[in-house]
């Protein structure tokens, strides 16, 4: 009998549509991958406990890369980018080979010159060879290069964070660069605060834009009006996010020789040109025990161990650049030298069920900032014991002072690991993170990452094509023999938009423990992103949700209070965002007569739909589709009417020259109460969910007549999975309903 772990019907899932080669069960995939983090057998074997029990998970590119070829393992990268064109098109071709492995990257476009600075090919002292387009084209160059590789097949899609310095004199195109709804849909992009533009907008002083060629000042404008973009256009579009540079400098622990100038996708991992981090994350549930009883040794036990394995890994690993034509492998040498690891929570919201503590009270505060406290001091330890026996890392020296001062501040002042830091160094120049979980989380039962759980009661579509009531495992298993526990509880609270809040005959005492995102109030999200960094070696993802009617003021009042509670970067994501705007055709349009030919080509394609196998004619003429003809095999009269309908208005479209792209985006994820899962080729690794005979028409012409995959009109992020819709945390979009993540 195959053994799952005692693993959610969710959790497996995952496993078997994403983490498990094929022919592979969860056994197989876990010594797989424990054999990647080993030196030894005792180490594999304790990777393999690790993951069996629950306790502890790898991101996402370990699960897909390991025992292949293709060891690449991390996934956050940040490259370096010089204001050239040969490097502005090295980086494209870097970008690439990141995204066909599974992961995201961050890129510094600020480092660009401004529009319509002027070039000189090298020499300054002949005349200009022509002006600048600015960094906003290249954007569009590395969205392109995203959209490319992400329709290649991978299961992740291309994950792309774009920074630029508040000083830069494109700032203001930058912040409304994302303003339209759909472009530059790869990426998001964060605007790089500094304290000095901080004190502008407090002393209402104008502040200067620098262009970063010659460092000069070109113009300086009202940081008031500046603040406000931010917030409205973040307000609009959810983008773009804020990073607070210098407080993340003040933290660099290289700093004596680099600057920190962008991040990973999410936001969590500060890095510097060309440097990777893996990371992984240890299940805090699994060490709470009951109402204020916490295993504390068991969480150092735990993050010791793993400190050790994730340091292996940054010797096995490979980078996307090793075949350099140059022979530079830029990732493997500054990763080699610097060794950085993110080891971060997740599953605090759960824990905190258990505990009785509430995630906006000062007890949730106070038990998040000591589980922070507590790994990085275990990971601090178990890495100045690994510099004993194999060094510190590169040039250590250097950067000792730094080092130490950032450990004592993050570890409270521990004396034993202060002693052994002194003495040894450490190998590791960054330990903790805490990043997006997503589908790592859900693939061990966990709640996201440090998020608060966005809903206690969600419907979960079936293969079937019914719909299951799910609700938050804590809650149940605490309460499900207490008397106010109804059978339809789950349903009530997924009608109160998944919280208690306001629901009659639970006892106040469970209101008061199990909030929701929803239930919390801004500045309490702050101030627990502030409890955890206190002790974080690195940053945070994470997402603040807010209501749709939260105005671009609120915005901007929260990020100026997230800026002075010491944060590094914030998310927000107001609901309502991100709507996809409909299709349009002018009334200039005019409808011109189409000349058919007496003889197409046709081919004629099969589908399985919830509604019985679905046959598609395909007429095209010099390789566009011009006709379809839908017919339903034994559904009866009314619905091969609807059918033939939709056929006739889907070919008059085509016939006027409608790009087949534009029709798909209408269809596709049109929902259905009969949903059906369908592989168009027989050599498919999964197969495709059909929402709906629309959508099944859809995703038909996706597969074979585009190279595109769109949403349809919806309020929010769709999941290509399922189509249920998805929720923003961790600096990220995840779905409740199957598991999936656009991060992991």
């Amino acid at each position: 009998m195959i053994d799952n772990f005692g693993l959610s019907d969710n959790a497996v899932k995952i496993f078997k549509d994403l983490y498990s080669f094929q022919e592979e069960n969860i056994e197989d995939t876990f010594k797989r991958v424990s054999r990647e983090f080993a030196t030894n057998k005792e180490e594999e074997d304790l990777a393999f406990k690790l993951l069996s029990e629950g306790y502890w998970r790898p991101n996402t590119p370990v699960f897909l890369n390991a025992g292949t070829k293709h060891k690449v393992f991390s996934a956050c990268y940040v490259v370096g980018l010089e204001d050239s064109m040969d490097s502005i098109y090295d980086v494209a071709n870097v970008c690439r080979k990141i995204f066909q492995y599974g992961a995201g990257v961050g890129i510094p476009i600020g480092n660009l010159r401004e529009k319509q600075a002027w070039i000189y090919e090298g020499n300054e002292d002949k005349l200009p060879e022509g002006k600048s387009s600015g960094p906003i084209t290249f954007m569009k160059l590395y969205d392109a290069v995203g959209e490319s590789t992400k329709s290649g097949g991978r299961v992740r899609r291309a994950a792309i964070l774009v920074s630029m310095p508040v000083w830069h004199p494109d700032i203001m195109d930058f912040i409304r660069c994302k303003e339209t709804d759909g472009r530059l849909a790869n990426m998001n992009i964060s605007v790089l605060i500094t304290d000095k533009f901080m004190k502008a907008l407090e002393d209402k002083i104008p502040f200067d834009l620098i262009s970063p060629y010659n460092g000069e000042k070109v113009s300086e404008i009202d940081p008031q009006e500046l603040w406000e973009e931010i917030s409205k256009m973040s307000w609009k579009s959810a983008d773009p996010g804020v990073l607070f540079i210098d407080a993340m400098n003040r933290y660099n622990p290289l700093i004596k020789q680099m600057l920190i100038n962008a991040t990973n996708p999410c936001g969590e991992q500060p890095l510097w040109p060309f440097n990777a981090c893996n990371l992984s994350a240890i299940n805090i549930n699994k060490f709470a025990r009951g109402v204020d009883d916490f295993d504390w040794d068991g969480l150092y036990d735990t993050t010791f161990k793993v400190m050790k394995l994730m340091d292996n890994l940054v010797d096995t690993m490979d980078f996307p650049d090793d075949d350099d034509i140059l022979g530079r492998q830029r990732f493997r040498v500054n990763t080699l030298n610097n060794r950085p690891v993110g080891v971060g929570p997740m599953g605090l919201a759960d824990a905190m069920y258990n505990l009785g503590y509430r995630y906006d009270g000062a007890d949730g505060r106070k038990f998040a900032m000591e589980v922070m406290r507590i790994m990085t001091k275990a990971c601090a330890m178990r890495s100045a014991l690994i510099a004993k026996e194999n060094g510190p890392f590169h040039n250590y020296e250097i950067f000792k002072e730094d080092m130490e001062r950032i450990i004592e501040e993050h570890t409270g002042g521990d004396e034993e690991v202060m002693e052994a830091v002194k003495r040894y160094g450490v190998r590791n120049c960054q330990f903790t993170t805490c990043q997006p979980t997503g589908t790592t989380a859900l693939s061990c039962d966990s709640s996201y990452g440090i998020e608060p759980i966005m809903g206690l009661s969600f419907q979960k579509n079936l293969i079937s094509g019914d719909r299951m009531m799910v609700v938050n495992p804590v809650l149940e298993e605490l309460f499900k023999n207490e008397d106010w526990y109804s059978e339809d509880l789950p349903d009530k609270i997924f009608k109160n938009g998944g919280s208690l809040k306001g629901l009659r005959g639970i006892p106040k005492e469970v209101k008061n423990v199990f909030v929701t995102a929803h239930d919390i109030k801004y500045k309490d999200r702050i101030d627990m992103q502030a409890a955890l960094q206190k002790y974080c070696s690195t940053a945070i993802s994470s997402t603040v949700n807010l209501s749709k009617e939260t105005t671009y003021q609120e915005m901007a009042d929260l990020y100026e209070y997230a800026y002075k509670r010491g944060l590094k970067g914030i998310t927000v994501y107001r609901d309502g965002s991100k709507k996809n705007q409909p299709v349009t055709f002018s009334k200039e349009i005019k409808v011109k007569e189409f000349d058919r030919p007496k003889v197409l080509n046709a081919k004629t394609h099969c589908v399985e739909t919830g509604n019985g196998k679905m046959y598609v004619t395909v007429s095209h003429h010099e390789g566009k589709p011009l006709e379809l003809f839908i017919f339903l095999g034994k559904s009866g009269q009314i619905l091969n009417t609807l059918t033939e309908a939709m056929g006739r208005v889907i070919s008059i479209g085509l016939q006027q020259g409608v790009p087949v792209e534009e029709i798909t985006k209408t269809l596709i994820n049109i929902n259905s109460d009969r949903m059906v899962w369908y592989r168009f080729e027989d050599t498919d690794q999964r197969p495709t969910q059909i929402l709906s005979i629309p959508d099944g028409v859809a995703k038909l012409l996706d597969r074979y007549y585009t190279g595109v995959k769109y949403n349809g009109e919806l309020d929010g992020e769709i999941c290509e999975k399922c189509g249920n819709f998805m929720t923003a945390m961790e600096g990220c979009f995840n779905c409740p309903a199957c598991g999936h993540s656009k991060c992991s």
